[in-house]
């Protein structure tokens, strides 16, 4: 699996439960990013536990290491998107 496809993968997850998800991805390398996902407070635990075993898997089975980061929209605004 590619980072690119992983990283569509885990933002699948997370529109899923919160289709209003403000979702910002950083590239740190190849086989590297983070992906911040902006939302309501009441999803943050939802989404947690859809994306905590697949970035273990990720990362044990294909080397990807994708965090996922939850910020209540309600009291974090995301940055501009670059």
């Amino acid at each position: 699996m590619t980072l690119d496809e992983a990283i569509a993968d885990l933002k699948g997850r997370i529109t899923t439960i919160s289709p209003e998800a403000i979702i910002r991805v950083m590239r740190i390398s190849d086989e590297e990013a983070s992906i911040r996902a902006y939302t309501a407070a009441e999803h943050e635990e939802q989404i947690k536990e859809a994306t905590r075993d697949r970035t273990f898997e990720l990362l044990t089975n294909d080397g990807l290491d994708v965090q996922v980061i939850f910020y209540d929209v309600a009291t974090s605004l995301p940055p501009e998107e670059e």
